[in-house]
């Protein structure tokens, strides 16, 4: 591992010990959904690092690393310009406060104690914005690929070279767009999760307040990360753990989410429109009639999505029913289970974990 993704990694790992600080801060409130929620964040982050790690350095076959050039350098400068500016934001809020400009708290949070249904739907369209990994592995990724080799026309020989022995463009076609999608998911995972220490552990100094309008009350005021961290954990950890393996573990990692996005917004809203004249489940908010809807979308929708990307990888009929379906019913499970850890984690992470070795097992 050279030295920039040793530095990167262990950027992260000091991310993932602060995450774990303010799990156990919530554990010593007493809060104990916040410290469930956070403690599993922090420790699928932080195994999944260990084990990417573990691979590249120990799995010969994968002859790759962690984070490679130009990613690597891109990575660091994101994080040294973005650390600073979000720094300002944050001087900036204080200076406010101090003269009694702060928003009010009626403009910053929601009073009722269950999220209006329009900021729900704002908070779930948010969740559509992963599919633009979608997006980078299988269209854009490539447009920069080609884009990166036409810049090699243009610099020394032995930049050339070493681009062209990280990626091996013509034997792995999907490398390149493997990394940039870590690249990506990574910059935002680092944003969010500085943000939202912000939030938790200096509310009054927070430069974001608005978007507490799309948090739920236990989000709001517990030392909760926000379901965005447990989204950005989810898919940055699938995406090191599976993505190395192609073309296989992009076509998994991007089905999974697919299920998972779509699942859960019909969970929400036909839970929240329809199932709400009905029997809830247990002592929940959550109702049959959203649980059966997400499990059908969610099938449907990870039947499509294969459908698209069947040029990259063909799978046998019984893939194509069989993966869609053992998904839908797993996400149907944890929503039926109702577990205290966010599913914007469960879903992502358990669903590709084993959608993964069920798609080795039988193409």
């Amino acid at each position: 591992m050279n030295i920039l993704s040793f530095i990167i990694a262990c950027f992260l790992y000091f991310y993932g010990a602060i995450m774990l600080y303010i799990t156990f801060l919530a554990k010593k409130k007493g809060e104990r959904e916040a410290f469930i929620d956070n403690l599993a964040n922090s420790l699928v982050l932080i195994t999944a690092i260990s084990i990417s790690l573990l691979m590249v350095n120990n799995i010969n076959t994968l002859k790759i690393g962690f984070i490679v050039f130009p990613f690597d350098i891109l990575m660091l400068i994101f994080i040294i310009t973005f650390l600073p500016l979000f720094y300002l934001l944050i001087v900036r809020e204080k200076r406010k406060t101090k003269k009694g400009k702060e928003l009010s708290e009626d403009l910053v949070n929601n009073t009722s104690k269950e999220l209006p249904l329009k900021y729900d739907i704002y908070r779930k369209l948010t969740h559509l914005v992963v599919l633009a990994i979608i997006l980078f592995y299988f269209t854009l990724g490539f447009l920069i690929q080609n884009f990166f080799v036409y810049l090699l026309d243009f610099l020394p020989g032995f930049v050339t070279q070493i681009f062209y022995s990280i990626y091996n463009i013509e034997k792995d076609e999907m490398i390149f767009t493997q990394y940039l999608v870590v690249f990506l998911v990574g910059i935002s995972l680092i944003g969010l999760l500085t943000a939202d220490f912000v939030r938790i552990l200096k509310p009054q100094l927070y430069p974001l307040k608005p978007v507490n309008r799309i948090l739920k009350e236990k989000e709001r005021y517990q030392m909760r990360l926000g379901p965005q961290i447990s989204m950005a954990v989810g898919c940055f950890s699938i995406t090191i753990l599976f993505g190395l393996f192609q073309p296989i573990g992009p076509l998994i990692i991007c089905t999974s989410m697919t299920m998972a996005i779509f699942g859960d917004i019909a969970s929400n809203l036909f839970g929240r429109t329809i199932g709400s004249k009905y029997k809830n489940i247990r002592d929940t908010k959550k109702t049959y009639i959203g649980l059966f809807a997400g499990i059908f979308i969610s099938f449907i929708s990870g039947i499509i999505i294969l459908i698209i990307l069947s040029r990259f990888f063909i799978l046998s009929f019984l893939g194509f029913l069989l993966i869609p379906l053992v998904g839908a019913v797993i996400i149907g499970v944890l929503d039926y289970l109702d577990f205290e850890i966010d599913d914007n984690l469960s879903f992502n992470f358990v669903v590709t974990s084993i959608l993964f070795f069920i798609a080795i097992a039988i193409a």
